[in-house]
């Protein structure tokens, strides 16, 4: 029974993974621009609403991605589904002037399901980054002439998938291991318009980049109410290759051209990547998660035309209110949630780093007394960037919803 379950898991998996690839504009940001587009900003079951990371809290209730160690901790008779919708505002402040924009899109989708008393596994396949800019108007001088000019327009799609599994082992009661290996995959598209006096030039490349990358985690419960978690993500390489589209249209009777090319490209380094979080019980039902990450851009040796790759820090915290549950009353199965989360930035343009901090809300809705089903919405403002150094400064208000549902399997029924 359980071969036919991760079969149909894995089915479900790939049908997604052709759903995105087709619809994949989670982002509508110019700094998508840089290396492989912005970094997903949201991830499955109720940590959206808590800054977006939870490195020491278990999987026995939720899907948790951020670290493979919690999977050690998923409920014997349980199967967990996560599907994941996203919808964002961004406003752009450059100058005096500003301007707004939306997207919306599915965000992931996610299982869990435990394989021993002791151990469980996660597959999920999300976004790891996400490109969407537009550049219009730009204005350049033909060569040779001194009035001559040509507008340019630019546009961006795609970003890289990250799809994966999960196994987290339980050594006792309290000490939890875990393994990850994600295969990264994806296409970016740049489209490049020129608009010429007798001419529209139009460049289009497709960048294509895959890999592999492995890592670990650990969660440990020091204490009845108090635990803590660690992730190593190992630095690793994705291959590169582009396509190239140059098609000539003359405005005039002659001949439209067209040229197709393909070529390497160089590779995209990923940096090593060390997390630590902590998840304590407070009085009154309260829980609260610290997480800190660290990733090592500087070790990578690589460039970007527009900027240059710095050591990034992330830090995190959520606080949760989860009364006791209660059959009979409703609102007592309510979750309240809220959350902060900063980063310093990964890229260093015109000697400003790019820094993102937002502040989230969120409420889990149960959609089942007698199991762990639950709609967790979360909604965040947040800014990137400022108005300084030629820079964009970006505000956004982003909108999260996950379908987490919990299956029980493999129980017998009681009769009276």
């Amino acid at each position: 029974m359980i071969n036919k379950l991760i079969i149909l898991s894995l089915f479900l998996v790939v049908l997604t993974e052709q759903t995105l690839a087709q619809t994949n504009a989670l982002s509508s940001s110019p700094y998508s621009l840089y290396g492989l587009g912005l970094s997903n900003e949201t991830s499955t079951g109720k940590v959206n609403a808590l800054g977006g990371l939870g490195i020491a809290m278990p999987s026995n209730s939720f899907i948790n991605n951020s670290n493979p160690a919690s999977f050690g901790n998923v409920l014997l008779n349980s199967f967990f589904y996560d599907f994941g919708f996203k919808a964002q505002t961004n406003t752009l402040a450059e100058g005096s002037s500003s301007n707004s924009n939306i997207i919306a899109n599915f965000s992931n989708i996610a299982i869990a399901f435990p394989v021993t008393k002791q151990s469980g596994l996660g597959i999920t396949l999300i976004p790891l980054t996400s490109v969407g800019y537009s550049i219009s108007g730009i204005q350049t001088n033909i060569e040779g002439t001194n009035n001559s000019n040509f507008i340019t327009d630019i546009n961006g799609t795609g970003g890289i998938n990250d799809l994966k599994l999960n196994y987290g082992y339980a050594l006792t009661n309290k000490f939890r291991i875990g393994i990850m290996a994600s295969a990264l995959f994806g296409k970016i598209t740049q489209t490049e318009t020129d608009y010429l006096p007798s001419n529209t030039l139009v460049i289009e490349d497709e960048n294509y980049y895959s890999g592999f990358r492995v890592g670990t985690g650990f969660q440990y419960n020091a204490l009845k109410n108090f635990s803590i978690g660690g992730t190593v993500q190992l630095p690793t390489s994705l291959n590169g290759s582009k396509s190239s589209t140059i098609t000539l249209n003359s405005t005039d009777s002659t001949t439209d051209l067209t040229e197709n090319s393909e070529t390497d490209i160089d590779n995209f380094n990923l940096p090593l990547e060390l997390g630590f979080g902590l998840n304590t019980m407070l009085k009154n039902n309260f829980s609260l998660n610290v997480d800190y990450k660290k990733s090592y851009w500087d070790n990578t040796n690589q460039t970007d035309q527009l900027g240059t790759y710095v050591n990034q820090n992330l830090f995190a915290m959520g606080l949760q209110y989860a009364a006791e549950k209660k059959v009979s009353k409703f609102f007592n199965n309510l979750e309240y949630r809220v959350g902060y989360s900063f980063n310093d930035g990964n890229l260093e343009v015109n000697n400003q780093r790019i820094k993102n901090s937002s502040m989230s809300l969120g409420i889990g809705i149960p959609l089942d007394p007698y199991t762990n089903s639950m709609i967790n919405i979360g909604y965040s403002y947040g800014s990137k960037g400022q108005i300084t150094n030629g820079l964009i400064k970006e505000n956004y208000h982003l909108l999260s919803i996950n379908l987490s549902l919990e299956g029980i399997w493999f129980q017998k029924r009681k009769y009276d």
